[in-house]
């Protein structure tokens, strides 16, 4: 694969990331919809309400998804890409990103921006694993 190859893909795969935000993803208790960007919002408004140690845990937990896929996002355009690092990342993005499904009471309340977002990083995981067994950049 070679450098713009892997440049267009990146590019491609961050602009769907950015496009599950613009998306409804959440509706609210009142039957209100959340785009992305509000969710991720109200996530951060959480820290206001952390107790304890495990609280704080599963706050950064959630709370640190997009930062972990960005990372990925970076890592995939980098010439050289470590396999064990980048594995461990993308287990913590990807099971971070399916807790919000099961933190949620039901199926109802997740709207196509979940799972557009989900299937965004599920395909920038694959494409980072994808080039961390490959040879580096020419």
């Amino acid at each position: 694969m070679t450098i713009k190859t892997n440049r267009i893909i990146t590019i491609g795969l961050a602009l769907l990331f950015i496009l599950s935000f613009l998306m409804p993803a959440l509706r609210g208790p009142l039957g209100i919809e959340l785009n992305g960007f509000s969710v991720f919002g109200a996530n951060m408004a959480t820290l206001v309400f952390v107790e304890g140690l495990s609280d704080y845990l599963l706050f950064l937990y959630t709370a640190l998804t997009n930062v972990w896929v960005v990372l990925l996002l970076i890592w995939s355009v980098r010439s050289k890409v470590k396999t064990v690092p980048t594995l461990i990342l993308s287990l913590l993005a990807v099971t971070s990103a399916f807790s919000w499904k099961f933190n949620m009471e039901g199926d109802g309340v997740l709207l196509m921006g979940y799972w557009f977002w989900v299937i965004s990083i599920v395909l920038i995981i694959s494409f980072t694993i994808y080039r961390s067994f490959r040879p580096p950049l020419i």
